[in-house]
């Protein structure tokens, strides 16, 4: 009786063990459920003010860093078009110009949290498989958006001010205020950065197979007009802008479509592997 009594007491101690862990099992999927559960509107709407409330919060701690050192920053930008001088004819030009820098020097330095949570919000809505390409695809966009900066600051910046000024005449002196030249250039800073983000754009939603090729083939032709249309809404109205802008963002459609081939045929080779382990699995 002693022997069956333990017995009884080790079948017990298993049925408790296995109950645990299938237990622990349903927790584990259910948590995946609820990982892939999709939102509604209201909770999307609750994320998003989640997600902006944070962007706002960088901003403001990194445009008050900047502010501490806006005349370095003032007097680079200044250099960056071949400048000598600016004027102000408003009392209260140079104070609004000074805090709109200082946020634009902000937003720049926050871009990566920015990105960051753009990328998670995102995130929200996709698959459990796809949210690991965000891991990869926040730094790249924020090192896409610095080379597109970049190209606008070193290279369009200079050209399209050397561009605009030489339709001066001897009657006719130019006398670049502050709030224009500034808004210049924080216009086409963000103008490339953003376009510049376009082949990755194309490689996530190819990735998760919103984008295929051969829709991206037959609208090159709409793609083209877009392209300029948009470059002429973003970039100031002169013509060398708007061509510096469109040209790159051209040859990365271009790219883009290169991509977005490849990604697909790696798609389309492992759903044949998925399907023939399937086939195989039934029969």
């Amino acid at each position: 009786m002693k022997y069956l009594r333990n017995v009884k007491t080790i079948v017990i101690d298993t049925d408790i063990i296995g109950i645990v862990y299938c237990s622990a099992r349903q927790i584990k999927d259910l948590k995946f459920d609820m990982e892939d559960k999709s939102l509604s509107v209201v909770e999307h709407l609750a994320e998003l003010r989640r997600r902006i409330f944070f962007i706002l919060i960088s901003v403001a701690v990194t445009s008050g860093a900047a502010y501490a050192f806006i005349d370095r920053i003032l007097m680079f930008v200044i250099k960056a078009g071949n400048i000598e001088s600016l004027v102000f004819i408003n009392p209260t030009e140079a104070f609004f110009v000074i805090i709109k820098l200082s946020i634009l020097a902000g937003l720049i330095a926050s871009m990566p949290f920015i990105l960051y949570q753009v990328w998670k919000y995102v995130g929200v809505a996709l698959k459990k498989n796809e949210r690991k390409y965000i891991i990869y695809f926040g730094p790249v966009s924020y090192v896409l958006f610095l080379i597109g900066a970049s190209f606008a600051f070193k290279g369009v910046l200079p050209l399209g001010i050397k561009f605009l000024l030489s339709f001066s005449k001897e009657n006719i002196t130019p006398m670049i205020t502050l709030s224009a030249y500034i808004g210049f250039l924080g216009k086409m800073v963000t103008a490339f950065g953003l376009m510049f983000e376009l082949p990755l754009v194309v490689l996530f939603l190819s990735k998760i197979g919103v984008v295929q090729p051969q829709t991206l083939k037959k609208g090159r032709k709409y793609a083209v007009v877009a392209i300029f249309i948009l470059a002429a809404f973003l970039t100031p109205p002169d013509v060398i802008s708007q061509v510096m802008l469109a040209v790159p963002v051209l040859i990365m459609y271009e790219i883009s479509i290169w991509i977005c081939v490849v990604v697909s045929r790696k798609r389309e080779r492992a759903l044949g592997i998925d399907d023939q382990a399937v086939s195989e699995a039934g029969a």
